[in-house]
């Protein structure tokens, strides 16, 4: 899989320096709006799934609830888990590639520079292959260069890159095995790679096994080399396996469930528009235009254009039938790890035509990293992506209050805020989203006989549906923290 076009000149040293001036002062920008905090439901559950591997645990005790009886097991489980009463322990709901990593990190550099680690480290090294993959096309210097600041500054990349997500994760170790599959033609070694790699990226994202066609094609080269990539990827498979027959039952179920029952024919349309839209809004649009053209060019090499339109083309198709991937612009996300195929694309058709034109190469290649960069600019601006550490960093303000001023033997009710609150206090989580009123009445009946406080938090914003229609009750409010509020329970509504 190669340009047609002659070998590239290899990039002048001034440029090497200016690379690395240029990561570092990205490093140090991402790392400035890093957000090392549990929580909503993604981040949360991957950081206390961390913590349980840290701590050599694939599963946490449940926390006391003894005298209660629910309908749901969900009334037990806080965001980012799945409840199994019946053999008294929590299960994560996510993959465990990125707990793995941020359980690693966090033990050699602590729970907030560990995380940061990944964070940042794994945007920086997807920069860095994303260059390494265009000149292993014999993309010329200046438009790989343009790539990778267009895979680096692209607002979903920010957007994931400041919070413990997996999505950046995902893509760096899909680029691995990438460019590991290019340099298998030379070396069975990187065969081996390519395996290890795509193993990674799929415990992970499990949904990164959608990359396999176009690894496959990469490695036709010859049955070596696919022998060597399945034997360097076997023994990733075979732990996750290992891990979803001890945490799900079968090697085959996952914590999302049946996670199917979300996709359908209908959200196809409007999901493809979806994506279109943003990708033509967020990234120059060039790159759409010149990605789409590579994949019917046929000056390319069949290889290059089957792998390119199987690596960008199955996950979009893929997730097009997913009903949350239309939901927002971050929600590009899902397909985070086949944008780097339509920026190569787009590489890889103005390589062609302007490699015998080095002027008009090169401002080319200054223009779509100027334009990349502006729109991130306007977009990071418009979306308040840096904002971010401010909103998340209340979870963990108000999971400190919590542990710091309520009773030990308290039980909290909650619901957005439960995972956080989970990682950042000992306390027991009831979910008031998952449970009738009379479960709650009955809930706080045995509470207060068994002389336990019941402590709700709630967003201000949904306290009065919250109070008047989910919990009803005689509720007396401690105190207001973070757009928050918290409530003690003092007994059971008074009838009029």
């Amino acid at each position: 899989m190669s340009n047609p076009n002659p070998s590239p000149s290899a990039a002048p040293r001034w440029f090497a320096w200016l690379a690395v001036v240029a990561l570092l002062v990205y490093g140090i920008f991402l790392g400035a709006y890093f957000t090392p905090v549990a929580g909503g439901s993604d981040s949360s559950g991957y950081l206390n799934a961390a913590q349980l591997l840290a701590r050599g645990q694939l599963t946490a005790p449940m926390r006391d609830y003894s005298g209660l009886t629910a309908s749901s097991a969900s009334q037990f489980q806080p965001l980012g888990f799945i409840a199994e009463p019946a053999r008294q322990r929590l299960v994560p709901t996510y993959p465990l590639g990125l707990p793995s990593h941020l359980a690693i990190a966090s033990t050699l550099f602590g729970w907030t520079i560990g995380p940061l680690v990944v964070g940042v480290g794994s945007t920086l090294a997807a920069i860095i292959l994303m260059y390494a993959i265009a000149r292993e096309l014999a993309i010329s210097w200046p438009l790989a260069a343009a790539g990778a600041l267009m895979l680096g500054v692209f607002p979903v990349t920010i957007f994931i890159a400041i919070q413990p997500l997996s999505d950046v994760l995902a893509t760096n170790w899909v680029l691995a095995a990438i460019y590991s599959a290019l340099r298998a033609h030379s070396s069975q070694r990187w065969a081996v790679i390519t395996g290890v790699a795509l193993s990674i990226a799929i415990f992970v994202r499990p949904t990164n096994v959608l990359i396999f066609p176009a690894i496959a094609v990469l490695l036709s080269i010859g049955w070596r080399q696919l022998t060597a990539a399945a034997l360097g990827g076997l023994p990733g498979g075979l732990l996750l396996l290992a891990a979803n027959a001890h945490l799900f039952g079968s090697p085959w179920r996952m914590g999302y469930g049946s996670i199917f029952e979300a996709f359908d024919f209908t959200y196809l349309g409007p999901t493809l528009l979806h994506f279109g839209k943003w990708l033509g809004l967020l990234m120059p649009g060039l790159g759409l235009f010149f990605g789409v053209i590579t994949i019917s060019l046929t000056h390319a090499t069949l290889r290059t254009r089957i792998a390119l339109s199987f690596w960008f083309f199955t996950p979009v198709i893929f997730y097009a039938y997913y009903e949350v991937s239309s939901q927002t612009w971050w929600c590009l996300r899902f397909i985070l790890p086949a944008v780097p195929a339509l920026i190569l694309s787009a590489l890889f058709t103005l390589d062609y035509f302007l490699t015998l034109h080095p002027r008009a190469l090169q401002i080319t290649s200054a223009l779509l990293a100027f334009w990349a960069i502006g729109l991130s600019v306007f977009w990071t601006r418009e979306f308040h992506t840096l904002f971010s550490k401010t909103y998340e960093q209340a979870y963990a303000e108000m999971g400190r209050w919590s542990n710091d001023h309520l009773p030990e033997n308290t039980v909290l009710l909650t619901n957005n805020d439960s995972g956080a609150l989970y990682y950042y206090t000992p306390f027991p989580i009831l979910r008031w989203d998952q449970m009738s009123s009379a479960e709650f009445t009955q809930h706080a009946a045995y509470l207060t006989r068994a002389g336990r406080p019941l402590h709700l938090i709630t967003n201000e914003a949904e306290e009065n549906h919250v109070l008047t229609q989910r919990v009803p009750a005689r509720w007396e409010k401690i105190t207001t923290l973070v757009q928050r509020s918290v409530w003690r329970y003092n007994g059971p509504a008074t009838t009029p």
